[in-house]
């Protein structure tokens, strides 16, 4: 059953309904099968001279699964296994300590550390030095649905300065998404030429994503689009007065 059910979530909610009897080995076995894989994280809050890639695998260690690292740092430096926690997959330290838990699809996955970071991993296809991403790659990432080309000085993060919170400008009509995912519920869209108040910045293969908030709304903006499926597009810069 689990094995034709793409979101993470599904699955899991999947799991919980069988749990008053005994959860099979073949249950587990495609629950294990659909997430096993390398994948790996571009925040460099994560990782440690180069992207770091996390080997998920079905070699049982105790109740859950082993894992290789490479490349990781931070808190990701001392993963040893994975496996299920509190109906999120969780990634656990050398000291049986959950560092990160997780809910996504079989592509991406995203979810809050120990110490209440987000992070964002996405599955590596087999044979490829890097993760999927729907963003083509082009000379020219436009500023907003202008003719215009983006700078290099537009990509910066959102960033404090003193007396000053974090903000973003909305250059284009943007939804807010309740997880730094392009899958996800969309939770409020942004008119263009918004000013948005900014909490944390995290990083995908597709670009930036940051967690803004709108009115008494909260959601996560990315900044790199697609339009027409054609034209890469910056969707905001960083910085900007609030009303």
């Amino acid at each position: 059953m689990i094995a034709h059910i793409v979101k993470l979530s599904a699955a899991l909610a999947a799991l919980a309904i069988i749990s008053a009897a005994p959860v099979g080995a073949q249950t587990m076995a495609d629950f294990v099968r659909a997430f096993s894989g390398t994948w790996q994280t571009l925040d460099p809050d994560f990782t440690d001279g180069g992207a770091c890639r996390v080997g998920l695998n079905d070699v049982p260690v105790g109740n859950r699964f082993g894992l290789t690292t490479q490349n990781c740092g931070g808190l990701m430096a001392g993963l040893r296994v994975w496996g299920i926690d509190d109906n999120q997959l969780a990634l656990v330290d050398d000291q049986g300590a959950v560092v990160a838990r997780l809910g996504g699809n079989q592509n991406r996955v995203s979810g809050q550390t120990s110490n209440g970071e987000t992070v964002i991993f996405e599955r590596v296809p087999e044979g490829s030095n890097a993760p999927a991403s729907d963003v083509v790659e082009s000379d020219c990432t436009y500023f907003g649905y202008t003719s215009s080309c983006a700078k290099e000085a537009d990509f910066a993060r959102p960033s404090a300065e003193p007396d000053r919170e974090m903000t973003a400008r909305v250059l284009v009509k943007l939804n807010a998404r309740a997880e730094a995912r392009p899958d996800a519920e969309i939770r409020a869209s942004i008119p263009a030429g918004t000013c948005v108040r900014v909490s944390e910045c995290t990083t995908a293969s597709d670009g930036d994503w940051c967690r803004a908030t709108i009115a008494d709304t909260t959601g996560w903006i990315r900044q790199r689009a697609m339009r027409r499926d054609r034209w890469p597009v910056l969707t905001y810069t960083a910085g900007c007065e609030l009303q």
